[in-house]
């Protein structure tokens, strides 16, 4: 089936078969600025329809805004007389939402007419693209720098581990000591488990780990929790901090497969930012359901919440904003790790008032 380019196609030496093929918009107006001519890219910047476009103004019924009178004011300009130009930068509100674009205008003559060759480049997609180009290549410069740090790292946890074990048993009788040496025993484990997953990542093998089993999504929050113990006492020593961590776990939510060491490592760093933005008195609150075909635990500070700019770049390797005393690796590796995991980490903030991260996994039987 023939597609209908333009109203002007028949009386026209304007190749609309190539136009309608290139990777940038291309709108072609007459002096009044009706729309002639609309290509399948264009289509796709400004999510709308060329047959719902064509035949129409583009000043006063397709783009009818305030914030397009400098547009118009471009267009005039241009159309003061042939092979004029007019490059400018513009932030066009597009029905899906506002989108940084270069529009490049030039006017020409067709068959005795004065017409307007609007050229769009989508900016803000390009944008879009380099980060994630840069975004690629930190997450390989981390690989490199892991790679070397993992053999000391296991010779590291080989100590503690061993000393954990002669704690064990040493302690038959003392409960509280025992449950500390358990929490020690679990954490190198952990950590072992870390160290082979940073040697993978170096190799650039990112499966889903092998000990991924079904697990208490509770239970993984519950012990992440309980590690946080010394971490708080550290806050109130240090900080003068008095913080509070309450549980609203919801009961009976279905299991999850994955790997246990790898979301307590999750959830472990999600409490310890928590514990790091909260001053003074503060609360953090720990909140899992089930939701769907998945579980989501919530949690959520009363700290000094985050700005926009700081939200965008929160995932990216090496960002940080704890200075010297953070490595801007710890949510990297959560976003990793759930992605390895098919779920999703999310974070809402409002700066004086506090920050929540939104977890979901979905559930074994999905």
């Amino acid at each position: 089936m023939s597609t209908t380019y333009s109203s002007f196609e028949g009386n026209s030496s304007v190749d609309f078969a190539t136009l309608d093929l290139l990777p940038y918009g291309i709108i072609i107006v007459n002096k009044q600025g009706d729309i002639l001519f609309y290509n399948s890219r264009e289509e796709q910047i400004a999510c709308r329809r060329r047959e719902d476009v064509v035949g129409k103004n583009f000043f006063t019924e397709v783009a009818p805004c305030t914030q397009v009178q400098e547009f118009y004011g471009r267009f005039k300009e241009t159309m003061q007389g042939s092979e004029c130009r007019n490059v400018f930068a513009f932030v066009f509100p597009f029905l899906g939402s506002p989108r940084g674009v270069e529009i490049d205008l030039s006017s020409f003559e067709n068959k005795g007419e004065l017409l307007c060759l609007i050229t769009i480049r989508d900016v803000s997609e390009e944008n879009a693209l380099r980060e994630r180009i840069l975004l690629s290549e930190r997450m390989r410069e981390v690989g490199e720098v892991a790679a070397g740090v993992a053999h000391n790292f296991s010779n590291i946890l080989n100590v503690i581990r061993g000393n954990a074990e002669l704690m064990l048993m040493r302690m038959a009788e003392d409960d509280t000591l025992r449950d500390r040496a358990e929490r020690i025993m679990k954490a190198s484990n952990d950590g072992t488990e870390m160290v082979r997953r940073i040697g993978e990542s170096a190799r650039q093998q990112p499966e889903p780990s092998a000990t991924a089993t079904a697990v208490d999504l509770n239970e993984i929050v519950t012990e992440a929790a309980a590690w946080m113990d010394g971490y708080v006492e550290q806050a109130q020593a240090k900080r003068g901090a008095h913080i509070m961590i309450e549980m609203e776990l919801s009961p009976g939510i279905p299991p999850v497969r994955a790997s246990a060491s790898e979301l307590r490592e999750v959830f472990v760093n999600l409490l310890r930012n928590a514990v790091d933005a909260t001053e003074g008195q503060g609360r953090i609150t720990v909140r899992s359901r089930p939701e769907r075909d998945s579980n989501v635990v919530e949690v959520i500070d009363t700290g000094g919440g985050m700005s926009v700019d700081v939200l965008g770049k929160l995932f990216r390797p090496l960002f940080t904003t704890k200075g010297k005393d953070g490595t801007g690796l710890g949510l990297a590796t959560c976003y990793a790790i759930m992605r390895r995991h098919g779920g999703h980490i999310e974070v809402s903030s409002t700066e004086g008032v506090g920050t929540t991260f939104t977890v979901g996994l979905p559930t074994s039987s999905t």
